[in-house]
């Protein structure tokens, strides 16, 4: 894919941070990250055509199912307090001469 160079204005503690972490350039994580929100914002935006067309096509939905959804999706977002819990190390693996007959 062609590329287009801009020049973009970021926070110093995202670019220190993202340096720090990963092995791609720069500007190959400012890409990935742009190509994500730009998907992000493409299926938020089929999304809402969707529910329009369901609002038109069968009405709009109960409050009832409203807050039933909203409780479920706070339930899924509880979960992601669970993404800053460190991961222990993976066990070590035996060699293949140790125990064998």
């Amino acid at each position: 894919m062609a590329k287009r160079k801009i020049t973009v204005t970021v926070d110093e503690g995202l670019v220190e941070a993202a340096q720090e972490l990963g092995h791609l350039s720069l500007s190959a994580t400012v890409n990935a990250a742009l190509a994500a929100e730009v998907d992000r914002r493409a299926r938020a935006a089929a999304l809402g055509r969707l529910l329009t067309y369901w609002d038109e096509s069968y009405g709009p939905v109960s409050s009832a199912a409203v807050r039933k959804a909203a409780a479920a999706f706070d339930d899924l977002d509880a979960t992601a307090a669970f993404d800053e819990v460190p991961v222990p190390p993976a066990p070590r693996r035996r060699s293949a001469g140790r125990g064998a007959a």
